[in-house]
């Protein structure tokens, strides 16, 4: 066997199996990150939220403030529009005042 036998058998089989298997591997090594770039063109071609939702999304907002104001959990109280703050029932009212850890 010359050498040009022995390098063109060496070429053709890592050509055979080589070949398929750099493609799998990279197929699973790239298959997360293009499927995460398609999702993010995806949210970006939706564009920006309608109208409707950003009220409606206000309104939950403001609605989950009042009721953090009225338990007594909100730092800064809002002041835009709340009505007064009333005594809370016996079995709501916190025994004693913990300062929460922010998450």
């Amino acid at each position: 066997m010359q050498m040009t036998e022995a390098v063109m058998i060496i070429m053709v089989t890592g050509m055979t199996f080589g070949v398929p298997l750099m493609g799998l591997t990279l197929r699973f090594a790239l298959k997360p990150v293009i499927e995460t770039w398609l999702r993010v063109r995806e949210v970006q071609a939706r564009g920006q939220v309608s109208a409707g939702e950003l009220e409606g999304l206000r309104a939950r907002v403001a609605h989950l403030e009042h009721m953090l104001d009225r338990h007594g959990m909100l730092e800064h109280p809002v002041t835009r529009g709340t009505p007064e703050p009333r005594e809370l029932p016996e079995h709501l009212a916190p025994m004693v005042r913990v300062d929460r850890e922010r998450v």
